[in-house]
C-alpha cells in the first residue's frame, strides 16, 4: 500500500467497472513477490520510528525459511508451498479476498501512515442482505458465485493499494484511502451503483441487496474502533 494518493474529480470519473473475469482468482491472492521482503515505503520520515513488520512481510519470511537447513531462508521458496500457506494463512477461502487478520493489519497501518502524512482513511462496511434468500433458492454454490462476482466487482473498480476483505458470511469491508474527505460521497456512489447491477449466477440474473455502511476515520481510533463503525452504520 502506499502511505498518500491524491485523489480528483476525474480520477473518481475513471473508476469504470472492468468487465468481470471468467477466472475465480482475484487480484488480492497474489502474495508479495518472493525475491525478498516489501521494502519500506522511501515517502517515509526517516526520523520516525518504523512501522512494524506487515503481515505480508512476516509470511515472506515464515514460508521462505527452510525446515531442513536450519531455519534459513531461501531466496526463493517453493511456489506451491508458498501460494498454499498465503491461501490458508491471509485469504477467505471461498472469495480470495483478504481475511480478517489480514484486513486488521492492513487497516491498522494505513492509519498510521495518515496520521502521519496526511490523508483520509475511509472504510465501507458492505452487507449482501439478501445473500440467505439466494443461498436457499439457488444452493450455496450460486451464492458463493455471487460473493465472488461482487468481490471482482469491488477489486476491479478500486486501486490495488485499496484492500477488499470479507468479515461474514454476507459481509464484505473495503478500505480506501484518498486525499480528501469530499471525495467520499462521489467514490461511494460509484461502490454502490457497481454493487446494485444485476450478476449473472445459475444461467440468469440476480439482484443483490447492498447496504453500505462507510465512514471515515477519526485520528485517535484503532482499527477495530473503525471497523465497528462501520458496521453499525450498515
Amino acid at each position: 500500500m502506499r502511505i498518500k494518493r491524491t485523489v480528483s474529480k476525474s480520477d473518481t470519473a475513471r473508476r469504470e467497472l472492468a468487465s468481470e473475469p471468467t477466472a475465480t482468482a482475484l487480484k488480492v491472492l497474489a502474495p508479495p513477490a518472493r525475491s525478498h521482503a516489501p521494502k519500506r515505503d522511501a515517502a517515509f520520515d526517516p526520523s520516525a520510528e518504523p512501522l512494524p513488520a506487515s503481515l505480508e512481510a512476516m509470511f515472506l519470511e515464515i514460508s521462505s525459511a527452510d525446515p531442513h537447513d536450519g531455519g534459513a531462508t531461501r531466496v526463493t521458496p517453493p511456489a506451491t508451498r508458498y501460494d498454499d500457506l498465503w491461501q490458508l494463512s491471509l485469504a477467505d477461502p471461498v472469495t480470495g479476498l483478504a481475511n480478517r487478520m489480514l484486513l486488521l493489519d492492513r487497516l491498522t497501518r494505513e492509519l498510521t501512515r495518515c496520521r502521519r502524512h496526511g490523508g483520509c482513511v475511509v472504510v465501507s462496511h458492505i452487507d449482501l442482505g439478501n445473500l440467505k434468500d439466494i443461498n436457499d433458492q439457488l444452493g450455496y454454490p450460486s451464492g458463493n458465485e455471487v460473493l465472488r462476482g461482487m468481490s471482482r466487482r469491488l477489486t476491479s473498480m478500486l486501486r490495488g493499494e485499496d484492500t477488499v476483505s470479507r468479515v461474514g458470511e454476507s459481509e464484505l469491508v473495503a478500505v480506501m484511502t484518498i486525499e480528501n474527505e469530499r471525495f467520499v460521497g462521489p467514490l461511494m456512489q460509484r461502490v454502490q451503483d457497481v454493487l446494485d447491477d444485476p450478476i449473472s449466477v445459475s444461467g440468469g440474473r440476480v439482484q443483490v441487496s447492498a447496504n453500505l455502511g462507510t465512514v471515515t476515520a477519526r485520528s485517535a481510533e484503532s482499527a477495530e474502533e473503525v471497523l465497528a463503525r462501520a458496521g453499525d452504520a450498515a
